[in-house]
């Protein structure tokens, strides 16, 4: 089931638009507004932006009453959701194939953060007429904060147009990683030539059998889906909702590209640095003036930004995400802590970090209301 079947599903109005950066790629958004009701202007504009691996989809696979993207929209806000390119709804471009062209899947979350952000933005602003608020999870965060500490130039496209921006789960500096699984990965010698046999035209894209696996796993064996959340990103699953877990993993993954996790292993091999994608040292010197890949500076921030941090978080961890906000010294910041995993974000038993969300936005004309006031709407179980 697509994101808009889902959404429709519910009774929740919906709108698909398609995006084209600045180098060609086409994007594709989703936008809702409340339940039962018509997409009308003027209310406050969130966007919310997905991990690596996820799509759009994970903001609202959760219980009706605990799945962030919509819980926000019954807030009585204006919220759009981004598609990364080279996920399943992103995979467009003006002139490449992403079937046969290995120049489609050239890109990293740089490029991201760098084209798709822009776009994105540049796009919604148009559309709204109102400054965006902009929620990211996993490296939807990373992809903002390496737009707004670019040492090479911050894109008006997003400063002009953000307003406030909350981090769930954020991912820059990663010296102090739990995952296994990702730690395992960065320390394997020929993952670089394996990737790139086995994911020449994109890598981890979706299909019928990852579908039927990914519900399989977690209906019929749920121990093992705990067991394999506690391996990649969640100290202690048993916070996560497992039956909706099956459901998220119908749906993940949602595909990306080798230079996309490519990035990632550099980060961890780094020694936890935020840096830009590493091509080698003649690359960079081409790309970039220099033999290594410049450092983002948290220094250049500005914005008003939000930190929500899951204590219990194995990629997300907490003290490298104390550390980047301590330096972003020109920022109106803030940091909260929660003793919750990377994936409880979005399909937790409970939303401990909802209310102070809702709180820093300080969104007008918000329909506020706590956890126990959406077990009032007619909450259906979608079997997605």
């Amino acid at each position: 089931m697509t994101f808009v079947d889902y959404v429709l599903c519910l009774s929740y109005p919906v709108e698909t638009h398609t995006v084209t950066t600045d180098d060609g790629y086409k994007l594709t958004l989703f936008r809702i507004q409340a339940k039962n009701t018509n997409i009308k202007s003027g209310k406050p504009v969130v966007l919310m932006w997905h991990g690596l691996l996820d799509s759009a989809d994970g903001w609202i696979m959760n219980d009706e009453t605990h799945a962030p993207g919509l819980i926000l929209a019954n807030q009585g806000h204006d919220i759009w959701f981004g598609n990364s390119r080279g996920n399943k709804y992103s995979t467009g471009h003006v002139s490449l194939d992403h079937k046969t062209s290995t120049d489609y899947w050239a890109f990293s979350w740089m490029d991201m953060s760098e084209h798709d952000l822009p776009a994105a933005f540049t796009y919604i602003a148009e559309k709204t007429g109102q400054k965006i608020n902009y929620i990211g999870h996993s490296q939807g965060t990373t992809q903002m904060f390496a737009a707004l500490a670019n040492p090479s130039g911050r894109n008006s496209a997003i400063t002009s147009n953000l307003r406030k921006y909350a981090a769930l789960g954020p991912v820059t500096y990663m010296a102090h990683v739990k995952s296994k699984l990702l730690t395992t990965l960065s320390h394997t010698p020929l993952l670089p030539e394996i990737l790139a046999k086995v994911g020449k035209y994109g890598i981890f894209q979706p299909n019928w059998v990852t579908e039927a696996a990914g519900k399989a796993l977690c209906t019929f064996l749920p121990w093992a889906c705990s067991l394999g959340i506690s391996l990649v990103a969640d100290l202690d699953p048993s916070l996560d909702n497992i039956d909706r877990v099956g459901v998220f993993a119908g749906h993940f993954p949602a595909g990306t590209s080798v230079n996309d996790i490519l990035h990632w292993k550099q980060q961890v091999q780094s020694g936890g640095n935020f840096q830009k994608y590493d091509f080698g040292a003649a690359k960079n010197q081409q790309a970039y003036g220099q033999s290594t890949p410049p450092r983002y500076n948290p220094a250049l921030i500005q914005e008003n930004v939000a930190l929500f941090v899951g204590t219990g978080d194995e990629l997300a961890d907490s003290l490298d995400a104390g550390k980047f906000q301590s330096e972003m010294v020109n920022s109106k910041s803030e940091i909260h802590y929660y003793p919750i995993g990377h994936l409880t974000f979005l399909v937790g038993k409970t939303l401990p970090f909802m209310n102070d969300l809702t709180t820093f936005l300080d969104l007008p004309n918000s329909h506020h209301r706590d956890s126990e006031d959406f077990l009032s709407l007619d909450d259906q179980v979608i079997i997605a």
